[in-house]
Parts: C-alpha cells; structure tokens; sequence
C-alpha cells in the first residue's frame, strides 16, 4: 500500500493543518507572506516529493479547517523553493570551481611526485630507495582522489536534489477544507 493517494493522474501529498498560519516559521519575524515556511513542513514536503521523483511532480493538497485562496500557500511556498534551488546551485558552482583548483594543483603535484620517484628509483636502490619510490607514486595519486570526488561523485546526489526542488516547483497546488471543520459547521 503506498503512502500517497492519487487523483487525476497525480499522486497528491496532502498537508494537514489547522490554519494557515501553521506553515510558516514562527521564529520568522518577517512580515507573513515573505515568511519562511515551517522546517517541518519543508521537510516533508521535500521528502515527499523525493518518494514520488519517478512519478513527475505532484499535487500538493492543503487541508485547512478555514480554506484561504490556493495563491495564499502558492506563492510563499515556490518563492521558498525557487530561493533553496539557487542556493543549491551557487553551492553546486563554488564546489565545482574549488573541485577544478584542487585537480590544477593535484596534476601539478603528481607530475612533480612521478619525476621525484622515478630519481628516487634510479639515485636509491636499497629497500628504503623501493619504499620511497612507492610512496610518492601512490601520494600522488591519493592527491587526485579529492577532485574526482567532487566532480564526479558529488554530483550525483546534487542532480536528484535539484530534480526533487524542480518538481516541488512544477507541482500543482490545491487548497480544500478539511473534513472535521466542515463537520462541525454542519453539527
């Protein structure tokens, strides 16, 4: 069974909350629609799409005792995500220039490793002369493991963050009354 219900071809994330201001950070002493939204509720939000990422962007269901207009919940939650997608890539960018400095300096030092163990070889041909030799090949090539993280590896999950805000900010926004007021409207 799965967590998440679908209607009209869309898997829905649905968000309970007595009212609207329960989405936004109370610590924030911003004026309410340039407020941040809750933690919780970025997180959930986040993960939540992260579960549904092979599905293609959701909706996103709001259930308040008290509906408000959709653009009331539309606009500070995409601005919040829109803000953490650029501040995902700047992050990204600065990671991928130092990656590219630490292999500049990385190449550089290899090089001068490789003609340092090979005068080692040919000027010591004791045990210490092999050791040394060894070392320095081996340091080198430990300096490249740095750089090949960041530019390879790192980007891995820096690619399915930006596809999990991406969705977040394809997703359609819905605001309904939640069952238990409207019940108890009608009592």
């Amino acid at each position: 069974m799965t967590r998440y219900r679908e209607e009209d071809g869309h898997s829905c994330v649905d968000v309970r909350v007595p009212s609207l201001e329960n989405l936004f950070d109370k610590r924030d002493p911003a004026p309410f629609r340039e407020r941040d939204i809750d933690p919780g509720l970025r997180d959930y939000l986040t993960e939540s799409v992260e579960d549904l990422l092979s599905r293609g962007p959701p909706k996103l269901v709001f259930w308040l005792e008290r509906p408000c207009e959709v653009s009331a919940i539309e606009v500070p939650v995409r601005a919040h995500f829109e803000y953490e997608l650029e501040r995902h890539a700047r992050s990204r960018s600065r990671e991928v220039r130092l990656g590219y400095l630490a292999l500049l300096i990385a190449s550089a030092l290899i090089a001068l490793f490789i003609f340092l163990a090979q005068w080692v070889a040919s000027s010591l041909t004791s045990t210490f002369g092999v050791a040394f030799k060894e070392v320095l090949t081996i340091s080198g090539w430990v300096l490249l493991w740095r750089p090949v993280e960041v530019l390879i590896y790192d980007g891995l999950p820096w690619r399915r963050r930006r596809k999990v805000l991406r969705n977040l900010l394809a997703a359609r926004f819905e605001v309904r009354q939640s069952p238990a007021a409207s019940e108890q409207r009608a009592g």
